[in-house]
């Protein structure tokens, strides 16, 4: 009888344990079910890893990783390079800089429109003809400097548009006027999903894991 007793607790105790089993599992299946069809997590995250000016050669750089920490795909409608200057307008403003150079090398790779999967990165690289003389024109007295920026267009799962202008690096003028090198502008993440237009100097943060590596090199005679 004791014996008996015993297999009948152990059988009890399996009961048990396959029941919570089940039940858990059901749980994680319900949640599964929930975040796939229910629930919406709409989130892109615009980082600048790193902006290369060959300024002799007139090319322009950058690199710009879409961080989709989202449930739903976003869609990258367009990136592009700008410059701050006026271009014959009374007020400066942000120039898309279109120029490319070389017939082979698209100003956008890969090009846009694209999509940014749920839970995925994409790496947009950004390559652009910019005379320095051009650059040198656009120069912000106030600052010594000109300014390069970062036009992004994109869209969320439910169909709503955004756009974002920014600062992204200054190219540094000295007394003759010509370009002698560069910094970053700035030491954040953005969010893809807002609609934000920031004119120049940029951020006034310092330094972090979050700023870009900017380069380029003396403008010669």
């Amino acid at each position: 009888m004791a014996d008996e007793s015993k297999d009948v607790k152990r059988q009890r105790h399996r009961i048990e344990i396959s029941g919570i089993i089940a039940l858990l599992a059901f749980g994680m299946s319900a949640t599964s079910f929930y975040r796939s069809y229910f629930y919406k997590s709409q989130q892109l995250v615009v980082t600048v890893t790193d902006v290369s000016y060959v300024t002799n050669e007139g090319g322009l750089y950058i690199t710009v990783a879409f961080t989709n920490a989202g449930n739903r795909d976003a869609a990258l409608l367009r990136v592009e390079p700008l410059l701050w200057g006026r271009r014959g307008q009374a007020q400066p403003a942000w120039i898309p800089i279109g120029g490319r150079v070389d017939p082979d090398i698209p100003v956008t790779d890969p090009k846009t429109p694209t999509v940014v999967k749920a839970g995925g990165v994409e790496l947009v690289r950004l390559s652009a003809k910019l005379d320095p003389a051009d650059a040198e024109q656009a120069l912000v007295a106030s600052e010594g400097a000109a300014f390069l920026g970062l036009r992004v267009a994109d869209m969320n799962s439910d169909g709503n548009l955004y756009q974002i202008q920014r600062t992204v690096a200054k190219l540094i003028i000295d007394k003759r006027g010509r370009i002698s090198g560069a910094e970053p502008a700035i030491h954040r993440s953005l969010s893809g999903f807002v609609n934000a237009n920031a004119s120049p100097p940029g951020d006034t943060e310092q330094a972090n894991e979050k700023t870009p590596f900017v380069w380029a090199d003396q403008h010669g005679s």
